[in-house]
């Protein structure tokens, strides 16, 4: 399988495990300068935007190299779009930004409020 299909696959995993959580689906892929957010979902009065990650062959130990300064930035101004686009409807949530892990047996490893705004 190819890596845009595995991560496909992944999203899709890390979907159903979060909608069986009780957590509500927003959007999937959203785009906005300078990239995507795979997944945004509410838990509560917490707006989650996820990182999925989908390695067959990485460890859990290798997302720190991942998801540097450089990928949560861009992932934390996709959000921001995302909530300026939809102020009326999300004026009152909170941001939050949330990994999940997909590994090559597809067990889900979900971490919650992995990063924030420096």
């Amino acid at each position: 399988m190819n890596s845009h299909k595995s991560g496909k696959s992944g999203e899709k995993l890390a979907e159903n495990y979060l909608i069986n959580k009780g957590y509500k689906f927003i959007a999937r892929n959203f785009r906005a300068h300078p990239g995507e957010v795979d997944l945004i979902f509410i838990d509560g009065t917490d707006l989650v935007f996820i990182e999925v990650k989908s390695w067959k062959y990485l460890s859990f130990c290798d997302l720190e190299y991942s998801i540097d300064r450089r990928k949560q930035w861009r992932i934390i101004s996709v959000s921001k779009v995302f909530m300026s686009d939809n102020w009326n409807r999300y004026k009152n949530f909170n941001a939050r930004y949330d990994v999940v892990f997909i590994d090559r047996h597809d067990n889900v490893t979900h971490c919650i409020g992995v990063f924030g705004e420096y």
